[in-house]
């Protein structure tokens, strides 16, 4: 009797192992610079981690499971986040999400995204137009219904803070699959563009995402490389008011370091945050007197609009003698701004840009997202 049942347990444990047969052996492969997640992958069975998705999340991890459509999902899967795939219909809830996309050759995937009417991605707009590509809505106004009638693989979110766990409960409920994208939390420029290959899983796309993301850190770096022993770096002011508060990038956040990068010397360096914060008018008028260089001031397009906006801007000594590029050189009629989308996946363009604004005179013709502010 107890050899039958050693025999009968033996049989349940191989059995279990033999279903499980895809997630052994998993190679977890290490990214570069990204932080906010992970790849774990073996012949079959892709595993996605994506940790801390949302501002200020603290210990939070969530896993995706993604299983080619041909083969059957594993039992020890069941009540997991299963994501089939290749991906042929997705949702995006940001436009940078469109930038990973695009660089894919993927637009065409597309089927949804949330403020449509913002998107710089040319095809994606004439999808718009046509119906082929609807907007979903955002926050509290999302459209569940208009999502559902999409027939998504998968619902590409982002969270600012951990309500958006009450937007991915509900499309969880409506049998929706949803994953998180957390790019925009990353600190550096490269690793941002490294979501590329988080992003590439999806569509089985592994190998031409990780082709892609070689091919920009090689030319962001070699960049990087020619500038980084330059003297008198120039002095850099970013951003604008709005509603009458002043947010700055903190020291150790993406912009902060791509100024860095770029041979420029940001000014509000010592806060050591990755995340933005406000500065008061007279800190941001004595940052403005020692400013060489000023950029991404919003929706302002000229130096005229600057004082408009303000009557104190007079006293910047920047905007007297400094010189002042804006973000805005590839808008679309909407008001969308390709610096957020494709330039996402792009950071040696945008780090090129800045390079020239900094160092190379006063011809700028070929910038690609800044354009000079007269």
């Amino acid at each position: 009797m107890q050899r039958i049942l050693i025999f009968i347990l033996y049989i349940l444990f191989f059995s279990s192992c033999m279903n499980d047969r895809t997630l052994q052996n998993n190679e977890v492969s290490s990214n570069e610079f990204a932080s906010g997640f992970s790849i774990e992958e073996n012949s079959e069975i892709v595993k996605l981690k994506v940790f801390n998705p949302w501002e200020k999340a603290q210990n939070v991890k969530v896993e995706y499971f993604l299983v080619p459509k041909e083969i059957s999902v594993p039992d020890s899967l069941q009540n997991k986040n299963i994501i089939r795939t290749p991906i042929q219909r997705i949702i995006c809830m940001s436009t940078s999400h469109l930038g990973f996309i695009e660089a894919l050759n993927e637009s065409q995937s597309v089927v949804g995204i949330s403020g449509a009417s913002y998107v710089s991605n040319l095809e994606l707009l004439q999808n718009v137009e046509t119906g082929k590509v609807v907007d979903v809505g955002y926050g509290q106004n999302l459209n569940y219904e208009v999502i559902l009638n999409q027939h998504p693989d998968v619902v590409m979110l982002y969270g600012v803070g951990s309500e958006v766990t009450t937007h991915v409960k509900k499309l969880e409920e409506l049998g929706i699959p949803v994953v998180m994208n957390a790019e925009y939390l990353e600190e550096t420029p490269l690793g941002k563009a490294e979501w590329i290959k988080f992003v590439g899983a999806l569509y089985q796309k592994e190998s031409e995402a990780q082709q892609f993301f070689n091919e920009i850190k090689e030319d962001y770096l070699s960049l990087k490389e020619k500038v980084k022993d330059k003297q008198n770096k120039p002095r850099v002011l970013v951003g604008s008011p709005y509603k009458d508060s002043w947010w700055i990038p903190g020291g150790n956040s993406y912009l902060a370091n791509m100024i860095k990068d770029a041979g420029g010397d940001y000014i509000g360096k010592d806060n050591d945050s990755h995340e933005s914060y406000v500065i008061s008018f007279e800190n941001a008028l004595t940052y403005g007197n020692e400013a060489d260089v000023w950029i991404n001031m919003g929706l302002l397009s000229s130096r005229k609009d600057i004082i408009a906006t303000d009557q104190r801007f007079e006293n910047f000594n920047v905007l007297k003698e400094g010189r002042l590029f804006n973000n805005n050189n590839r808008m679309s009629e909407n008001g969308g701004n390709d610096f957020w989308e494709s330039g996402t996946v792009y950071p040696n363009l945008i780090l090129r840009d800045l390079i020239s604004v900094f160092y190379s005179g006063t011809n700028h013709d070929e910038l690609v997202y800044y354009k000079e502010v007269e």
